[in-house]
């Protein structure tokens, strides 16, 4: 079964008073009950909890209705309609800055607080769900450790999370609204000022790496579209790769270094099976053996072997030059590569 409708009345007239329950009552509405005063009003709301809402102005009380709505509308969030004789541009400024969800002037029929009360309570039932939209959306941007914000078309600041908020140091609503460039810190969104064009002209994504201070970051500028241009949007994501980068330049520099070992070892075996290989030679030669054909293609075969040690060095030593030259900022953190010496010996 549907629960009511519950609403709240503030009127010091009995007879107006009555009229609106017997209204309410009518329209299948429940009457939470009725207030004479704006003191008396927010106690019966926070004993009744009503849905809604119909809220006298001008009342015989120290607080009159827009004062009693506004303390309403700050702690309980519930919809506020205005009953009132008076209209002036003063007294109806005031109410608007109470955000009431709607204003109805006496003498009314029952058309039109029936109207009044449905289009309240529907838009109420639309704020409520772009609320918890919002509330959605913060809690799954927060969920990530990504710094991310949303630009519109003029690099103003739609919305972000905890993360970029703290980056930038500020608070998340100190900064909606103001312009992106004004809110900069160590130049991180100047720099991406030309980026914003490139994007703006190819309509598609763009993703770079970035340096900023002592940190690394994969940037990721996504385009949004929308059927009006004037309400675009771009989505900046900053993500941390500062460990991964020093992970990969770590692992370069343990490369190059097993590559120097490489090479050392080489030429270590390379003199240790020489050696041996032209004493070998020497003694065939002079011995005359019957074997010396047999034992000659031996030593052919090691030689070969050793021309194949030679060659991996000479590779090593072009890897090594190209992760050099290609991926290591610093090669001067690197131990001083030995130079190969001539080693003598078979070809």
């Amino acid at each position: 079964m549907t629960e009511k409708i519950r609403i709240l009345i503030v009127e010091d007239e009995l007879l107006v008073a009555e009229d609106l329950k017997e209204m309410l009552l009518g329209f299948g509405y429940e009457v939470s009950g009725i207030a004479d005063t704006g003191e008396m009003a927010i106690a019966l709301v926070d004993e009744k909890h009503p849905n809604l809402v119909l809220m006298d102005i001008n009342l015989a009380s120290a607080m009159d209705g827009i004062t009693a709505g506004r303390d309403i509308r700050l702690r309980r969030g519930i919809p506020i309609i205005y009953v009132t004789s008076f209209a002036t541009q003063a007294i109806i400024d005031r109410a608007k800055k109470t955000h009431p969800s709607g204003y109805i002037l006496k003498p009314f029929n029952e058309r039109q607080i029936q109207t009044a009360i449905e289009i309240a309570l529907y838009n109420n039932e639309l704020e409520e769900r772009v609320n918890e939209n919002e509330i959605t959306i913060r809690t799954l941007a927060n969920a990530i450790p990504d710094a991310v914000m949303l630009l519109d078309h003029n690099r103003q600041v739609i919305a972000l999370n905890n993360a970029m908020a703290c980056r930038l140091g500020y608070n998340y609503t100190g900064i909606q609204r103001d312009s992106a460039v004004n809110i900069d810190r160590d130049g991180m969104f100047t720099s991406l000022e030309s980026r914003f064009k490139d994007l703006i002209s190819s309509g598609l994504p763009i993703r770079f790496e970035e340096q900023n201070l002592d940190k690394w970051f994969e940037i990721s500028l996504i385009p949004i579209s929308r059927s009006d241009e004037q309400n675009s949007c771009i989505f900046v994501q900053y993500h941390d790769i500062t460990d991964h980068k020093r992970f990969e330049g770590s692992l370069k520099k343990e490369g190059i270094t097993q590559i120097e070992k490489n090479m050392e070892q080489f030429q270590t075996l390379n003199d240790q099976i020489r050696n041996p290989l032209q004493a070998i030679m020497g003694y065939v030669n002079l011995d005359g053996l019957l074997y010396r054909e047999h034992i000659l293609n031996q030593v052919k075969q090691i030689d070969s072997l050793v021309n194949r040690l030679d060659r991996g060095w000479v590779e090593s030593g072009k890897v090594k030059q190209f992760l050099l030259r290609h991926y290591l900022d610093n090669p001067d953190d690197l131990p001083n590569p030995k130079s190969r010496e001539n080693c003598g010996g078979c070809s």
